[in-house]
């Protein structure tokens, strides 16, 4: 069941948001099972690219893989975008790219906060988790789901994150407006999607590299096993270099730090 949107949020209306953010529609919700679901819901219904679904509060956000995302009222910006489908096919690493996106509004928002970009879809402030994202396509419809931790709820963490996650406010932005992050990231999706991207190349390669979380480091992943981490390829594959010298493309799977 889908809850009734609201008129307003963070502190705007809905119409003004529409109209400050350059979008078609925006559908904002106190508390909503997913925004992505709902974004995708929307697309198949026929809206444009770039409308946008936020809310307070997820009671069954996800993140990669099926994992639940934790998702507490007024605790972060839960957004979703329905992307054009002129990029569904032809993007392996839009992950990457609304990552990079995300990135630069959270410096944007916050200048004295530094982002890294852990491959294929976190952000980490300060070796933790900030922010995540996840892409998904069914039926020609694209959407693009982003959380990111600006406060940290009351209480804390759960147990289960506790040692893993963060917000921009641990890390010192505690004045971070929900609004005007969204604004930041729809912002920086549009120039990067309406750029040429169907390979990382380029400013949007020499960003990776910069915020590659990492590059030189020794890490397991589930495809190919241990080795250092060497980069982030144009393709958006992770360059694994193993114990004997050999370097191998990571396409898919978990990588942890060792």
């Amino acid at each position: 069941m889908i809850e009734t949107p609201l008129a307003e949020w963070d502190g705007e209306s809905v119409a003004f948001l529409r109209s400050e953010w350059g979008v078609p529609l925006v559908e904002a919700y106190a508390c909503i099972d997913s925004t992505s679901r709902r974004a995708a819901e929307l697309a198949r219904s026929g809206c444009r690219p770039y409308t946008v679904v936020v809310a307070d509060e997820q009671s069954a956000g996800r993140g990669r893989r099926g994992n639940a995302w934790s998702s507490p009222r007024g605790c972060g910006l839960w957004m979703s975008v329905v992307l054009p489908p002129s990029v569904s096919g032809k993007l392996p690493h839009l992950p990457l790219v609304i990552g990079l996106a995300t990135a630069e509004a959270i410096e944007g928002e916050a200048p004295a906060t530094e982002v890294r970009v852990k491959w294929p879809n976190d952000l980490w402030v300060r070796g933790r988790k900030v922010a995540g994202i996840l892409c998904e396509s069914s039926g020609g419809v694209l959407v693009a789901g982003i959380g990111v931790n600006v406060r940290t709820p009351k209480g804390g963490f759960p147990t289960e994150l506790e040692e893993i996650a963060t917000s921009l406010e641990q890390g010192g932005a505690d004045s971070v407006r929900r609004g005007r992050l969204a604004a930041g990231v729809l912002a920086a999706i549009k120039r990067y999607l309406e750029g040429d991207v169907t390979m990382l190349c380029g400013p949007a390669l020499a960003d990776l590299a910069r915020r590659d979380a990492l590059a030189g480091r020794a890490i397991d992943t589930e495809q190919w096993g241990a080795g250092i981490a060497r980069g982030i390829a144009e393709d958006g594959t992770l360059i694994l270099e193993r114990a004997d010298g050999s370097r191998v493309p990571v396409v898919a799977g978990s990588v942890r730090l060792r």
